[in-house]
């Protein structure tokens, strides 16, 4: 009999109990799964059910727990989160209290679930709380809606991280949160940015759908007019893009300030969804050190507790109107943005799923049916227990003497007086221990009437129970008291009528001829004219010259790094410097150790040669070199290899590229050969042996007739014409030829130059 191999993951019996044996990539893989999954479900995804993520669901549990209804007295949140952490969440005291924070800033949530006393952040800057121990917390009449019911089997429990406690799994949530609120967080793999919306109008489209539960998108629509922030702003994304958004549950909304006119002052009144004051002044006043906002005297910030933004901005001049100017700040800083929506929920079979307005509300509805289901079943048992009870004392009350007079006489009247009442067990004992002020006519009286009214309720309940209908008007009606009690207006606006465009106001400035110098230790500076004394430019100690170039004041630079990365400089940047310049970090978001190997000037337009020090190559147009962004934008990928310096080229004309090796190979070939690519790793120029350590030292582009030359340092410099460059030219897919020893002086430092 052929003995089966055992398997690395098959359990082996030792002396000392039973080990799982696995291989590392194994169990690598299922740690970083279980990981993963504990991060998407028990940590950054909010529930539909509910709308909160776990931390959030323990913090009002807790809260519920120490009694801090919105009726209670507030009591330190260093309490609440030691209560938290002790018993719910075992993390780290500072996440938990910015998430508790968060549940208390009215400019976070549209219904804050906390109410706080003393600084819970500002809108300005919403990470200016002071700390758990100088703060007070209770829970606001918000989350009553959320604990309604909680101790009425609506809810599942699981045990806490112990296993000495029970904690919810979700709460009862008496209304769609998750899109009343909205929600974000980042986990493995995926993320959610759901934006909040108004109250009444979820509410309208939820009870739409209760009633027609067929209803498209586009008649929920009707109702929900767009998102509703709750630091108000105006959106100005067009219809489609709306409807776009909450068909397919992802897209972006462009979310812009609101402002009024006062004489010559624009007054902003209200900012994009975590915009903050500060910053957009900082962007309004550089531009104004820039000479970029002439037509601006100042800015000033003039918000108070009443009014949380109020930023006025006094203009100077009748040179461009009100609808102008703004058009250029909303181009220009965060007074415009676009607001990421991407509805990923963890739905009600506990997984992750982008959905749509009408499969989350949809959803919501059955887990609210089931909810009330289980509540209204809790509250027909106990009604039915006391009525078991009531109906009991009635009957007792008909045979009364002749039950006090079996206690009064016999030993043991326990089956008697159930034979003679026909009573259950639960009845004898509610009998047996009456009181006897409860045998007065006028107990008798209050207990039937008692009878009457609760068997009243528990029809009503099972008329509720038994008929799916009755059950969603009950909902209905719970929906329209809510809204009667918590509804109000939009606080952002929906325009999609005379949107003012948001377009750059270009500044005319004098143009000039300036020079740009850059440093090895990549550090730019520039110099007035284009005759530039290079000998006598100095640079930091043990920094030296790198590169220059002519360009127009108006020009913008383009920069590229040994990463791969290229970066752009507008005109802006180009001041006129003293001393050493500056330090390219200051303008670009660079990796530690980033070498700069290539600086153009991208309003001339030209195409660029890029290549990495192990030969592969392509051709970059001028349209591929715009970056936005200060971390820059990747270009070329280089894995384990650099990129060199790049060579401006004409990809029309009849060109050649040169490139030498560490190895002292030389290849020619037409520029033709290489393919023109908005980013990636490019083809061979030459075929460098894998294995080597060989790299390329030099790359350049000839034009028929030029020649070569090699300069030595200390020594006389040599020439190759282009008849003794002509046995270079080969495909690119060769070793290419060594180039003769004359030109190759050992112990010397060689530099090459087209000429």
């Amino acid at each position: 009999m052929n003995k089966k191999k055992t398997k690395l993951e098959d359990i082996i019996k030792e002396k000392d109990g039973y080990i799982e044996k696995s291989s590392l990539g194994h169990f690598s893989e299922q740690a970083y799964l279980n990981y993963s999954m504990y991060v998407i479900l028990d940590r950054a995804l909010p529930s539909i059910t509910d709308g909160l993520k776990p931390v959030q669901r323990r913090i009002i549990y807790a809260m519920n727990e120490l009694g801090l209804n919105n009726k209670a007295k507030f009591k330190k949140s260093a309490r609440t989160i030691g209560d938290v952490l002790g018993k719910y969440h075992p993390h780290g005291d500072s996440a938990c209290y910015e998430a508790m924070v968060m549940l208390a800033q009215d400019f976070s949530y549209n219904y804050p679930f906390v109410e706080g006393q003393g600084n819970w952040g500002t809108q300005d800057d919403p990470k200016s709380f002071a700390a758990m121990r100088y703060t007070e917390s209770r829970l606001t009449k918000y989350s009553d809606l959320f604990l309604d019911g909680i101790e009425k089997n609506t809810v599942e429990w699981s045990n806490n991280f112990d296993g000495t406690l029970v904690e919810p799994k979700q709460l009862p949530a008496s209304i769609p949160n998750i899109v009343i609120n909205g929600s974000s967080g980042i986990a493995v793999g995926m993320s959610t940015d759901i934006p909040s919306h108004n109250l009444t109008e979820i509410i309208d489209s939820t009870m739409l759908l209760i009633d027609k539960p067929k209803s498209n998108i586009s008649e929920i629509l009707r109702i929900i007019k767009g998102p509703d922030f709750s630091t108000g702003g105006e959106i100005i994304s067009s219809e489609s893009d709306i409807i776009g958004i909450y068909e397919k549950g992802h897209g972006n909304i462009k979310l812009r300030a609101t402002y009024s006119t006062n004489g010559k002052n624009i007054i902003i009144e209200s900012l994009p969804y975590q915009s903050h004051t500060t910053k957009i002044i900082e962007q309004i006043q550089d531009q104004i050190s820039n000479k970029k906002l002439s037509f601006i005297e100042n800015i000033f910030d003039d918000s108070d507790q009443d009014n949380p933004v109020r930023i006025i901005i006094k203009i100077r001049g009748r040179s461009h109107n009100t609808n102008e100017i703004m058009s250029h700040l909303f181009y220009s800083t965060d007074l415009e943005k676009n607001i990421r929506v991407n509805m990923n929920i963890i739905g009600l079979d506990n997984k992750p799923c982008v959905k749509n307005i009408h499969q989350i509300l949809s959803e919501w509805i059955n887990f609210r049916l089931n909810s009330l289901k289980k509540m209204l079943q809790w509250e027909l048992d106990k009604l039915q227990e006391r009525i078991h009870i009531l109906q009991a004392y009635v009957v007792v009350f008909k045979h009364l003497d002749k039950v006090i007079h079996l206690i009064r006489t016999v030993d043991n009247p326990k089956r008697k007086i159930m034979s003679l009442c026909k009573l259950t067990e639960k009845q004898y004992e509610a009998i047996i221990n009456m009181r006897i002020r409860s045998l007065a006519k006028l107990q008798e009286k209050n207990i039937k009437q008692e009878l009457k009214d609760l068997q009243d309720k528990e029809k009503n309940l099972l008329q509720i129970l038994k008929s799916p209908a009755r059950l969603k008007t009950y909902l209905k009606k719970d929906l329209k008291n809510i809204k009667e009690e918590f509804g109000k207006s939009r606080l952002t606006k929906i325009n999609d009528k005379d949107i003012i465009s948001s377009n750059e106001i270009k500044v005319n400035i004098a143009v000039s001829d300036i020079t740009s110098i850059l440093s090895s230790n990549g550090w730019i500076k520039f110099h007035r004219g284009h005759e530039v004394n290079l000998e006598n430019i100095k640079f930091k100690t043990g920094d030296s010259y790198y590169g220059h170039i002519k360009i127009k004041s108006n020009d913008t630079l383009v920069f590229f790094d040994h990463n791969g990365f290229i970066y752009n400089m507008s005109s802006e940047n180009h001041q006129i410097s003293r001393g050493d310049g500056e330090p390219l970090s200051k303008f670009f978001n660079l990796q530690d150790g980033t070498n700069m190997v290539g600086m153009f000037n991208h309003s001339s337009k030209e195409s660029i040669l890029l290549c990495s020090d192990k030969g592969y190559g392509f051709i970059t147009v001028p349209d591929e070199l715009s970056v936005k962004s200060k971390k820059g934008k990747k270009i070329m990928n280089v894995g384990k290899s650099q990129t060199i310096y790049p060579v401006v080229t004409d990809v029309e004309s009849d060109l050649y590229y040169l490139v030498i090796t560490s190895a002292g190979y030389m290849l020619i070939e037409k520029i033709n050969q290489i393919p023109i690519m908005s980013k990636g790793k490019g083809i061979k120029l030459i075929n460098i042996p894998k294995a080597s350590d060989e790299t390329i030292i030099y790359l350049g582009v000839l034009n028929p007739g030029q020649e070569l030359e090699f300069n030595y340092t200390g020594k006389r410099s040599r020439q190759m014409t282009f008849n003794d460059l002509e046995r270079f030219i080969m495909t690119r897919t060769r070793r290419g030829k060594k180039i003769d020893k004359k030109f190759l002086l050992e112990k010397v430092k060689t530099t090459y130059n087209i000429k």
